[in-house]
Formats: C-alpha cells, sequence, structure tokens
C-alpha cells in the first residue's frame, strides 16, 4: 500500500464525512426552528397594541426609498420604549418556543432561512468526502490506475462522480439528477451574489430527493468497499426518518 495513504486516510476521510453530516442535519434543523419561529413571532406580534405615541412615531418617520441611503440613514428609534420590549420579549419566546415545539411545515415550503447556507455546503462537502474516499479505495485495491486516479481525484465533483458511475449510467442502473442540483445548488451557496441570495430557496421536497438519491450512491460505494462500520446510507436514513417526524 501507498505510505503516503494507508489506514489514516481512509479513517480521516471517514470522520471528516461524519463531521459534514452531522453539520449538515444540524443547520437543517436549525433553518426549519428559525423558520418557526418566524411563525411564533408573527403570530405574537399581531397581539401587541401599537399605542398612540407609536402611532405619531410612524406617521413623522420618513425613510429613504433607495436601498443604500436607507443602509446609510441614521433612523430614529421607530417606536416607544414599552412596544419595542414587548417585541423583544415576544422575539426571545418564539426563539425558545422554536426549539422546543414541532411544526409541520408543507413538503414543498421553500426554505429562505439563512442556515440553508449551512446544510447545502457541509451536505456537498459530506458527499464529495466519500466521492474521495471511494476514488482511493478504487486506486488502493487496483481498480484504477496511479495516473487515472491522479488527474481524476482533482477533477470537477460531477466529473468524478461520472467516472465512477460512467457503466452505471451507460445501463441507466443508476440517476444522479438530484446530485446535480445539489452541487448547483451548492455552488450558489460558493458564490453567494444577490441574484443567487434571491432565487436560494430549496423546498423541503427538493432536499429530501437529494438525500434519497445520495443514499442509492453511497449505498453502491458500500457494496463495493465492504468496509466494517456504521453505513453512512444507514445514518443518513436515521436523519430524514427524525427530520420527517419533526417538521413534515
Amino acid at each position: 500500500m501507498n505510505s503516503k495513504h494507508d489506514i489514516t486516510s481512509f479513517s480521516q476521510l471517514a470522520s471528516g464525512a461524519n463531521f459534514y453530516l452531522n453539520e449538515a442535519f444540524h443547520y437543517i434543523n436549525e433553518a426549519l426552528s428559525d423558520e418557526y419561529s418566524g411563525i411564533i413571532l408573527s403570530n405574537k406580534l399581531k397581539e401587541i397594541e401599537i399605542s398612540d405615541d407609536d402611532q405619531k412615531i410612524i406617521e413623522n418617520l420618513s425613510l429613504p426609498n433607495d436601498p443604500v441611503e436607507l443602509l446609510q440613514a441614521d433612523i430614529p428609534t421607530p417606536l416607544t420604549e414599552d412596544t419595542l420590549e414587548k417585541i423583544s420579549q415576544a422575539w426571545f419566546e418564539a426563539q425558545e418556543l422554536s426549539k422546543i415545539k414541532n411544526h409541520k411545515f408543507g413538503i414543498n415550503h421553500p426554505i429562505k432561512s439563512i442556515q440553508i447556507l449551512g446544510h447545502l455546503n457541509n451536505y456537498g462537502f459530506f458527499l464529495e468526502t466519500l466521492i474521495n474516499r471511494h476514488l482511493l479505495f478504487l486506486k488502493q485495491t487496483n481498480s484504477i490506475d496511479n495516473l487515472s486516479y491522479s488527474r481524476i481525484s482533482v477533477a470537477k465533483i460531477m466529473d468524478r462522480i461520472i467516472f465512477i458511475f460512467k457503466e452505471d449510467l451507460a445501463n441507466s442502473d443508476i440517476s444522479i439528477n438530484e446530485i446535480v442540483n445539489l452541487f448547483s445548488l451548492r455552488n450558489k451557496t460558493v458564490h453567494y451574489t444577490p441574484d443567487n441570495a434571491i432565487t436560494l430557496k430549496p423546498k423541503i421536497s427538493e432536499l429530501i430527493r437529494i438525500w434519497e438519491q445520495s443514499i442509492l450512491i453511497i449505498q453502491k460505494f458500500e457494496t463495493n468497499e465492504n468496509f466494517e462500520e456504521h453505513k453512512f446510507s444507514e445514518i443518513i436514513d436515521e436523519n430524514i426518518k427524525a427530520f420527517k417526524r419533526k417538521w413534515t
């Protein structure tokens, strides 16, 4: 075995994949908790009555229409201290309740929370790490030569996937359309432009399809590798079931 990549390389990649997977599902749960807290807060704000003094402040408040001017403006406190305190308390209660209560979102609910960046990045890193580990496995078992490995291991992620599954794809034994979507979404997080910030709102159903297709791909790795370890396909499945119980 190449001394550059001994058993430590495999264990480090497995540890890295496990870290990224845990982080990915931490952030998706944080994202839905964040959105649930917004729903709770919205309902609580409806119960707060605006006083006459608040109304006067609002009527006299003049805000620039230009977004840059608005960001540069020294805006006075828009409400009375009493009302602001009530809003602050409502926000705190909404944050606490969203952590301990479940909420059923529709399967087509678009996720707008900024926490979705953490999920997409980490889930992409997770899958990419397992792909890198499988390529190393193919090299160490002489399924690919050193020259092919040196080139494909630094290729674009989708090229690596297509290389690994070229026969399965040719025979229509596997589909990677949702994986393509995952890395397209992750690319939007890496290049977080104004347009991407607006359009990056994946639906819950979209993420579930990505997770489920990645299980099928990882199962193919596991069948080939036959490593004695807690299977990552099973860990994903456990996370999906927990996510569905809590949020769908």
